[in-house]
Formats: structure tokens, C-alpha cells, sequence
């Protein structure tokens, strides 16, 4: 549906669309509930396992996210399209372009490991405020003038994080459905979801408020559904930013290339 030479002008849409994505993804979902939950929970726990490897299992999992991303973008493709899902389509990542995805990781780790450093340097320790948030050794007194001292520190990662999140939101998607190049997929992410900023925002926060409800039950059960709505939503989001207006732009450059 999408090619990657018209994939650097991404369309922009309403706000409204933000929660019309979850919508669509909750939507999606329902077609197949108990695989694409079952899947989530087989690939998160396999993610979570490489994670567990002594000194490299934390990159390990990190490289390894964005393959978990695709194959539910592969899945959700095939529902959307009315194919039957199966679950070789989960593993679209590693059958397809597993180097691209893996560098999307790689940023992904560098990044987060980059941003950490600056955190710390500027005298965010989370370890000695969690250790003394449950001990409760510090008084709140101590604690408030230790959340003070942090307070620079979470706002300049937070200002840090947010571009990368924006860079690498759609960059699988980008990289398995439109056959774009990682630098290229991580800018045009980042021009896009900057240029979506409205409905972005309003995606957060719907899914944000999704993923709450899902961890207030027991044994986090609840993320085996709200993590692959999530997915879905991611899906949906594409297809209206990406796919949608290649499909719109298709007719006029028909007509250009006549003229």
C-alpha cells in the first residue's frame, strides 16, 4: 500500500484522531483476542528472558523490542486486510529486515544510555531515592529536598527522551512496510509524529490512561490486553499518517505524471 519514496511528507491529521487510534486498535484486537494476547505474552517473555543474560542481556532485549513491534504490525496488517492470523505472521521481524530494526534498537539503547549518564551527572541517583523512598531512613523532609535536587535532572532527561520516543515511534513500521533505511526512518518519524503533535498527544494520553487501568489487575494480566491494543493503536496511527495519504496522494501524482 505505502512506498518509502512517499513516505518524507507524512499527513497531518486531526486530534481527535489521537483516541479514534485506540479505538481502532481495541477494534483490531477484538478479531483475534486470545492470540494476539498470547502472542504478546510469549514474545514479551522471551524479550524479558534475553534481558535476565549476565552483562549483556539489558542490550540484548533492547535491540531486540523493535522485531516484537513489527510482528504485531505484520499481525495487525492481516487483520486489517482480512487474512487469517497466524503466528509465523509475529515473527515478520526476524523472517524480514531484522539489521534495520535492530539498529532502531541500538538507537533506542544508546540513546537511553546517553541520556542516563547525563541524568546522573547532574546528580540524579534513582537507585539512592528509591532505596530511600522504601527504607524510610529519610525523613520527608529529606526526601522533599532530595526530589528537589532531582528535580533538573528528570525535566532535562525528560526534555531528552522526548525526541527519541518521537524518532523512533513509527520507525519500524516505516522500516517493515514501506522498506525505509534506519536514519530515514528515524527522521521521518520524527518529522511526523512533531507534525502530529496534537493527536499525538491525545494518542498519550488515552493510552496512558489504558495502561494504568491495565496495571491495577492482579499478576499484570491486564497488559496482556492493553499492550496489544497499544500495538494496534500504533497500526492504526501509521495507516492514517502513512498509508491513508499515500493512497489520497496516488490519484494526483497519476494525474502529474500525464500532464
Amino acid at each position: 500500500m505505502n512506498t518509502a519514496s512517499n513516505q518524507d511528507v507524512p499527513r497531518k491529521v486531526a486530534a481527535s484522531q489521537g483516541f479514534q487510534w485506540v479505538v481502532a486498535g481495541f477494534r483490531l484486537y477484538r478479531k483475534n483476542p486470545l492470540l494476539l494476547s498470547a502472542a504478546f505474552g510469549l514474545l514479551f517473555g522471551v524479550v524479558m528472558a534475553l534481558s535476565l543474560i549476565p552483562v549483556v542481556g539489558g542490550s540484548l532485549s533492547e535491540l531486540a523490542s523493535p522485531l516484537m513491534v513489527a510482528g504485531f504490525l505484520a499481525a495487525y496488517r492481516a487483520l486489517d486486510e482480512g487474512r487469517e492470523l497466524e503466528l509465523p505472521q509475529f515473527l515478520a521481524g526476524v523472517q524480514g529486515p531484522v539489521i534495520p530494526l535492530m539498529a532502531v534498537g541500538a538507537v533506542q539503547l544508546l540513546g537511553t544510555l546517553l541520556i542516563g549518564k547525563i541524568m546522573l551527572g547532574m546528580g540524579f541517583d534513582p537507585q539512592a531515592v528509591m532505596a530511600a523512598a522504601q527504607g524510610g531512613k529519610a525523613s520527608p523532609a529529606e526526601m522533599q529536598a532530595m526530589m528537589n535536587q532531582a528535580m533538573p535532572a528528570v525535566l532535562t532527561g525528560l526534555a531528552l527522551f522526548t525526541p527519541l520516543i518521537m524518532a523512533t515511534w513509527f520507525a519500524p513500521a516505516l522500516i517493515l512496510f514501506g522498506g525505509a533505511r534506519p536514519v530515514t526512518a528515524l527522521g521521518v518519524s520524527l518529522k511526523a509524529v512533531a507534525k502530529n503533535w496534537a493527536a499525538m498527544l491525545v494518542n498519550s494520553i488515552a493510552l496512558g490512561l489504558l495502561l494504568f487501568l491495565a496495571a491495577l489487575v492482579p499478576l499484570l494480566l491486564g497488559l496482556l490486553v492493553a499492550m496489544p491494543v497499544l500495538f494496534g493503536s500504533l497500526y492504526a496511527s501509521y495507516q492514517a499518517i502513512f498509508a491513508v495519504w499515500a493512497d489520497e496522494a496516488a490519484p494526483a501524482q497519476a494525474g502529474d505524471n500525464l500532464a
